[in-house]
């Protein structure tokens, strides 16, 4: 059984794609306030929420304004990784002590290519958050 198993955007892919996605993802962990990046920061990596969450938020007019907490099991900075800029449009941050999976730019790229399915899942997921 693969960690991805229960994650929906990456139901396209077949067992086997999943258990070699696996093996190239790290794990990483936050302390509670800890910043995973910052906006305009260059996009290397999408991330999947293990466990609590994280604020997304962006400077407007000179304040910090709120655009919404990721939670467990979803991920987040896909929509750097699949606009034209590759800049980090926000900033996130934990609210406590994070658990989060890695996947590198290069892996989900590969498989968006592959599987055009994944790729329309992930704009589904970007065009869901910009709205």
């Amino acid at each position: 059984m693969s960690l991805f198993d229960w994650l929906d955007i990456l139901s396209v892919l077949s067992d086997s794609e999943k258990n070699n996605l696996e093996i190239f993802c790290q794990k990483k962990n936050l302390y509670s306030w800890e910043k995973l990046f910052s906006e305009l920061q260059e996009a290397n990596a999408m991330y999947i929420v293990k466990s609590w969450n994280i604020e997304v938020s962006k400077i407007l007019n000179w304040e910090k304004q709120v655009l919404w907490n990721v939670s467990v099991w979803w991920i987040i900075w896909e929509m750097a990784l699949f606009w034209d800029n590759s800049k980090r449009m926000a900033s996130a941050i934990a609210l406590d002590n994070v658990e989060l999976i890695t996947i590198l730019w290069s892996s989900i790229k590969t498989l968006a290519n592959k599987k055009p399915e994944l790729l329309e899942k992930i704009k589904g997921i970007i065009n869901e958050r910009k709205n």
